[in-house]
C-alpha cells in the first residue's frame, strides 16, 4: 500500500473537496482522484461518495479514516525519530512573516540558528496574518507569525507578546486635532485597513463604539506603506506603539490620545509536527528569544 494514497485519503476526508485537497498536497485534482480510486480498488471498498457539496465519507470510509490517521502519525514519528538520530540537523524551514524583520527579531533568530544548526536553512516568507494561517494549516509554511485572536485545533499557538496600538496623525494635522474626540476626528482623512489585517477589528470597533464612520482616503495592509503615507500627510492611521515613537523622533507624526486595545503577537505551527527535531530546534530558539520560559506576566511588551 502506498503511504501517499493514505495521505490523499486523509486530505480529501478533512477538506471534503478534491480541489482543496489537491492544493493542500501540491498536486492536481486528477492525481487526487487516481489515488483515491487506486486505494479503493486495493481495499475493495468505497471510501467516498460524491455530493453537490463535495466528497463525503461512506460508512466504510468513516471506519477506516482513524486507522489511516494512526498509520500516517506512526510513519511521521518514524521519520522524526530517524532525524533525531543524526549528529547534526539538516533541512529547511519556511517561516511566514506578518511584520518587519527587526520587530520580529529575525536577525537574532537567524544568528542563533546559524551558530547552533549551521546546516538548517531558514526561509522567511513575506505575508500577513490572513494568509499565514491557512498556509501553515496545509503545510505550505512550517511556522508563521500572526497577530490577533486565533484558535485552530490543528495548530499550536505560542503567545509572544502584546502589541500596543496607537492612533497616529501627520504632524501637519496637529492644528486640526485640538479636540481628540473620535466623532470629531472621524471626518479627517484616514488610512484604513482591510479585513485581512489584524488591526482591522480594532479600527472598526473604535468607530462603531462612537457611532460614526471614518473618512477613508485609502486602504492599506502594509505597515511600511502606512508609515510612508502618514509621513506624506495623507491621513491618520493605527500604528504600533514602537513605530509611532520612532515617527515622533523623526518629526513627521504625533500620537492622538485615544485608548486602543492591544493585539497579541503569536507564533503558530502544526500540532502534529511538534516532535519534528528540525521544528523543535526552531521552537527552542523562538522560546529563548522571546522569553517564553518566563512568567507570561513578565513578558516584554511593545509600548
Amino acid at each position: 500500500m502506498d503511504l501517499y494514497h493514505l495521505k490523499t485519503f486523509a486530505a480529501v476526508a478533512e477538506e471534503g473537496h478534491l480541489t482543496r485537497a489537491a492544493d493542500r498536497l501540491y498536486t492536481s485534482q486528477p492525481a487526487i482522484s487516481a489515488h483515491i480510486k487506486a486505494l479503493e480498488e486495493e481495499l475493495g471498498v468505497s471510501l467516498f461518495k460524491r455530493t453537490p457539496k463535495g466528497m463525503q465519507l461512506t460508512a466504510e470510509g468513516e471506519q477506516l479514516l482513524p486507522k489511516a490517521l494512526l498509520a500516517l502519525q506512526a510513519a511521521g514519528e518514524f521519520v522524526e525519530h530517524a532525524k533525531g538520530l543524526r549528529d547534526e540537523l539538516v533541512g529547511g524551514l519556511s517561516i511566514g512573516l506578518n511584520s518587519d524583520a527587526e520587530f520580529l527579531r529575525l536577525p537574532k533568530l537567524l544568528e542563533q540558528m546559524q551558530q547552533k544548526h549551521p546546516k538548517l536553512e531558514l526561509q522567511f516568507m513575506g505575508g500577513q496574518t490572513s494568509t499565514n494561517i491557512p498556509a501553515t494549516r496545509v503545510g505550505k509554511l512550517d511556522a508563521a507569525f500572526i497577530s490577533g485572536e486565533f484558535s485552530d485545533p490543528r495548530l499550536e499557538v505560542l503567545f509572544l507578546q502584546d502589541i500596543s496600538l496607537k492612533v497616529a496623525a501627520p504632524i501637519g494635522m496637529r492644528d486640526q486635532i485640538s479636540d481628540p474626540k473620535v466623532e470629531l476626528i472621524a471626518d479627517l482623512p484616514w488610512i484604513y485597513t482591510s479585513p485581512d489585517c489584524a488591526y482591522f477589528g480594532v479600527m472598526r470597533d473604535l468607530f462603531d463604539q462612537h457611532c460614526c464612520q471614518p473618512a477613508k482616503t485609502v486602504v492599506s495592509d502594509s505597515e511600511e506603506a502606512l508609515r510612508t503615507m502618514i509621513k506624506a500627510g495623507i491621513g491618520l492611521g493605527i500604528m504600533r506603539g514602537d513605530e509611532l515613537r520612532q515617527a515622533e523622533k523623526e518629526g513627521f507624526a504625533f500620537e492622538v490620545p485615544i485608548e486602543l486595545p492591544k493585539v497579541s503577537l503569536q507564533f503558530i505551527y502544526q500540532k502534529q509536527r511538534q516532535n519534528d527535531p528540525v521544528l523543535k530546534a526552531l521552537l527552542n530558539e523562538i522560546a529563548e528569544l522571546w522569553g517564553l520560559a518566563e512568567d507570561q506576566e513578565d513578558s516584554q511588551q511593545v509600548v
